[in-house]
């Protein structure tokens, strides 16, 4: 079951991608103030992570949840599908933060591509264990997304950390995943089919406040105008966690408000919400025009 209108999604993305993430992305990494503060973001677990989570609370909590939510079971449609697409993003990960280093001629970029790997595997096996052992069968759907939490949890302080810490960083983060997403449904009734809000959200939180806590001082001098290689609070520098922690804020505030006001106006100008008729038989047809899947 589906619930937006593709227009109405359209209408929102053009606004929230020019009057949402331009500004944060500004702030941290065009100059703006946060980054004149001192807050880091390698390769964008708070201008992009936080920034995406954040969003998709606001949009669930406006938007309400699917029909049956809470009553029906809903199941994923395609495992083998599910898990082929996270390997496709742990693939293209590596792009994403040691490509950050905009040359591979970097000395970091070997140290920032073992700590990705480090960090997700690490998220991974830690919600495959938590989830089998708390359930006596292993959730595969759960153990992609604590390999999708660590990848984003060591996305902002991939150049800044040792690969031991990023192994630590991995563990926290498929900890998160797991209680994070069944908080979110079970006390708080918030539908989120993906977990987009635990692996991206909470995880982005984690990892930007990470390099606040485990930056050991080996790289990173004249980032952001800070003075020296970058340290955090277990090394030394509480300056660096206080600099974080102001960001992780900042940005959550701004964007949840930001983001709930636009999707309320879109829902007052067009509506956000199929019918509950197109809601049981999908969007494809209706809103698309041709089905996604065929039996035949």
């Amino acid at each position: 079951v589906e619930r937006i209108k593709f227009s109405s999604f359209l209408v929102f993305s053009l606004a929230w991608a020019t009057l949402v993430y331009d500004p944060v992305a500004h702030w941290v990494w065009g100059g703006g103030w946060l980054q004149q503060m001192g807050v880091l973001d390698f390769a964008g677990g708070i201008v992009v992570h936080i920034t995406a989570g954040v969003s998709a609370l606001a949009v669930a909590i406006v938007i309400g949840a699917r029909k049956g939510f809470g009553t029906d079971p809903m199941e994923p449609h395609n495992i083998p599908t599910t898990v082929m697409g996270a390997a496709l993003l742990w693939f293209g990960w590596f792009g994403f933060n040691a490509g950050s280093t905009l040359a591979a001629t970097d000395a970091r970029v070997a140290t920032i591509a073992v700590n990705t790997i480090l960090a997700s595997a690490s998220g991974a096996i830690t919600a495959l264990m938590y989830e089998w052992s708390r359930n006596k069968k292993p959730d595969i759907p759960l153990t992609c997304n604590g390999l999708l939490g660590g990848l984003v949890a060591i996305t902002a302080p991939c150049a800044f950390v040792s690969p031991a810490a990023a192994v630590l960083i991995g563990l926290v983060a498929g900890l998160i995943v797991t209680k994070a997403v069944s908080v979110l449904e079970r006390r708080f009734r918030i539908d989120d089919p993906v977990g987009a809000i635990a692996v991206h959200g909470c995880c982005g939180a984690w990892g930007a406040l990470a390099l606040g806590l485990l930056a050991d001082g080996s790289y990173g001098a004249g980032w952001n105008g800070v003075k020296g290689p970058v340290t955090g609070l277990l090394f030394g520098d509480s300056n660096q966690f206080f600099a974080q922690l102001i960001g992780v804020v900042v940005n959550a505030a701004f964007v949840f408000g930001a983001s709930f006001g636009f999707f309320k106006m879109v829902e007052r100008v067009m509506g956000n919400r199929v019918s509950a008729e197109v809601e049981w038989n999908g969007l494809d047809e209706s809103e698309m025009g041709a089905e996604a899947y065929r039996n035949s």
